[in-house]
């Protein structure tokens, strides 16, 4: 499935697996240098744009319930 992830004003369409998890392809894409590593000790938050409220990083994408063509918003928390 095609859904888009940004992060400031960085924005990215990308192809994932249902089952992949969303921290997982998160951390391929900073290995990847499509976003900044984030900083020490800050925690990773999803927000999903369709469903207006913070997804569980730790989830996959289907126990998340991101569907094809969601957008997500990336942001850290310290």
């Amino acid at each position: 499935m095609i859904l888009t992830i940004m992060e400031n004003e960085k924005k990215l369409d990308v192809i994932v697996k249902p089952e992949q998890r969303i921290r997982e392809v998160y951390r391929i894409l900073v290995e990847n240098g499509r976003f900044a590593p984030p900083l020490s000790g800050m925690q990773l938050q999803v927000y999903s744009m369709r469903q207006q409220r913070y997804i569980n990083p730790m989830l996959t994408f289907r126990q998340g319930n991101i569907y094809e063509g969601d957008v997500l918003r990336i942001n850290e928390k310290g």
